[in-house]
């Protein structure tokens, strides 16, 4: 696998983690703040730099390499309508029940949004990519996470395998 997609999909197992936890987490006012913290780790490092790899870089050199329209077209709608939902969340984060149904959807498309993107099109953009190009596609992954904050990104990092570790591990310690 190419240093360009196992950047992406190393990204996607955090993210996923940061769905386990949003998915067993009791949305109450006790975690409120870490539930807070999940959203602004998707608003932040999902959206500004993660998102930015795909479309403003990977999605780029795609479309260059001939793949336009469907998959590059359903991946960016996604990334839409997860911009959408996130403001839904941070407009409700009072109303618990309306919360609650939010998140459930954050967490529904996420998923499978990551799905498609690490079992379809990664795959095929392995295929259209040459060793080459995948070098100067993972460049300028270093350069976005540059501009992003390369301590910021990993301090996202940490926060969920933190709050994993609370929520999610601790919880399996106890079986």
């Amino acid at each position: 696998m190419s240093s360009s997609i196992k950047t992406l999909m190393d990204e996607h197992a955090v993210i996923l983690k940061a769905l386990e936890i949003l998915n067993n987490i009791d949305v109450n006012k006790d975690n409120m703040q870490d539930v807070k913290i999940i959203i602004d780790f998707i608003k932040n490092f999902v959206d500004n730099c993660h998102h930015v790899k795909e479309e403003k870089v990977l999605f780029d050199f795609l479309e260059h390499k001939g793949m336009v329209g469907g998959p590059i077209y359903v991946m960016v709608y996604e990334h839409n309508k997860l911009r959408d939902i996130i403001s839904r969340i941070e407009a409700k984060y009072e109303e618990i029940e309306e919360l609650r149904e939010n998140l459930n959807k954050l967490i529904v498309l996420l998923a499978s949004h990551i799905d498609k993107e690490n079992n379809v099109l990664f795959p095929t953009a392995e295929n259209l990519l040459s060793d080459d190009e995948n070098k100067v596609i993972y460049e300028k992954f270093e350069r976005v996470e540059e501009e992003f904050g390369k301590e910021r990104h990993e301090k996202y990092i940490e926060l969920i395998n933190t709050l994993y570790d609370r929520y999610i591990n601790k919880k399996s310690n106890k079986r």
